[in-house]
C-alpha cells in the first residue's frame, strides 16, 4: 500500500481489526508540515513547554547520543522534503539550519552545548510529536525520550522508560493480539525504510493537547446528543511513523495530529455511512477506551441522518 500524498487525514477506516497495520512510507515524508497550521501549532508546542517543560519533555541522559544523530537526521529530512522551507547544511562538526517558516538560522555544533536536548530542539520545527524507544528486544524497546505536547490522553509521566506492551497495556485485547507483532516491527525495521500507521478516535474537544489532568470529561460527553454531535464531537486523528536510526539502536516514533468537527468529515454522506458502519463494528470494550460509549446512541443517530443524500 503506497500513501497518497497529500496526505488526507479523515479518510474513514473500512474495519475496525486490532492489528498494527504499518505501511511502507516509499519516499512520503515523514513529517507533515502544513503551512496554513504550522505556527499556530508550533506556538501552542512552545507555550505548552514554557509552562510546564517537564510534563511535555523528558528523556533518560544515555539517550544523548541517538538523540544527536535523531536531529541532524531530522534536519536533513525536513530539507529533502521541504527544499522551500527548510535549509541543512554539514560543515564539519556545525550544522547550518534556515528555517523559512519561522524566519530562523542557527548554527549547531553536534556534540555541544545546544540548550535543549537535541529531541527538543527537533520538535520545535515539526507539527509530530516525538518519542525515542531503544531497540532491545529483551527489555521490551522502552521508551527514552519525547517530546509530547499533543497527546491523547497520556502523558510522558506515566510510560518513561517503560516497554511498548506496558505502554499500550490499557488498549483492550493489544497484549493477546498486537504486542508481539508490534515488538517486532520496531526490532526489525530497518534504516532508510520508515514506515506509517493511521490511529483514529472520537473526543468532545477539539484541543490538540488531551492530557490525562483534564480528567473524564463527563460533563462534555453527556451533553452530546443527535442534534449537536456535529458540531460537540470531533475526529481525531494520528499520522504515526517510525523510523530506525542509522547508527543507534532507536526507532523514532512520530505522531502528527490532526482534529476536525465531526460535520465536517460527515458532510460527505459516504464518509458519515463509513464512520457509522465503523463504529458498529467496534468492540464495546475498544469503544470505552476511546472514550465514545457513553454518546454511542446519538452520535450513530446523527450519522444515520447525515448518511442519508440529498433529496
Amino acid at each position: 500500500m503506497v500513501e497518497a500524498w497529500p496526505f488526507d487525514p479523515f479518510v474513514i477506516p473500512t474495519s475496525q481489526v486490532l492489528r498494527v497495520g504499518a505501511y511502507p512510507l516509499h519516499g512520503a515524508p515523514v513529517f507533515h508540515v502544513d503551512p496554513n497550521h504550522y505556527h499556530a501549532e508550533l506556538a501552542l508546542k512552545q507555550a505548552l513547554l514554557q509552562a510546564d517543560h517537564r510534563y511535555y519533555m523528558q528523556a533518560y541522559p544515555e539517550s544523548l547520543p541517538a538523540q544527536w544523530e535523531l536531529l541532524e537526521w531530522g534536519v536533513a529530512e525536513l530539507a529533502r522534503s521541504y527544499p522551500q522551507w527548510f535549509v541543512a547544511r554539514r560543515e564539519g562538526t556545525a550544522l547550518h539550519w534556515e528555517n523559512r517558516l519561522l524566519h530562523q538560522t542557527a548554527t549547531i555544533r553536534i556534540g555541544g552545548d545546544l540548550g535543549l536536548w537535541p529531541i527538543d530542539w527537533l520538535g520545535r520545527q515539526v507539527q509530530e510529536d516525538l518519542l525515542l524507544m531503544k531497540v532491545d528486544e529483551a527489555a521490551g524497546h522502552p521508551l527514552i525520550a519525547g517530546q509530547l505536547c499533543f497527546p491523547n490522553r497520556w502523558c510522558l509521566n506515566d510510560k518513561m522508560g517503560l516497554p511498548l506492551a506496558a505502554i499500550h497495556g490499557p488498549v483492550p485485547g493489544f497484549s493477546e493480539q498486537l504486542a508481539f507483532s508490534t515488538d517486532q516491527l520496531v526490532a526489525r525495521l530497518q534504516p532508510h525504510r520508515p514506515v506509517w500507521r493511521r490511529n483514529w478516535s472520537l473526543v468532545v474537544l477539539p484541543d490538540l493537547d488531551l492530557s490525562p489532568r483534564l480528567g473524564p470529561l463527563d460533563r462534555e460527553k453527556a451533553a452530546i446528543t443527535a442534534d449537536n454531535a456535529g458540531e460537540r464531537v470531533f475526529y481525531r486523528v494520528e499520522r504515526q511513523t517510525l523510523v530506525r536510526l542509522t547508527h543507534h539502536p532507536a526507532v523514532l516514533f512520530t505522531v502528527r495530529t490532526y482534529v476536525a468537527p465531526l460535520a465536517r468529515v460527515a458532510a460527505d454522506p459516504q464518509r458519515a455511512a463509513a464512520l457509522a458502519d465503523l463504529l458498529q463494528q467496534v468492540e464495546p470494550s475498544i469503544l470505552a477506551y476511546k472514550g465514545v460509549q457513553p454518546y454511542l446512541q446519538p452520535l450513530l443517530a446523527y450519522l444515520k441522518r447525515q448518511s442519508q443524500p440529498v433529496a
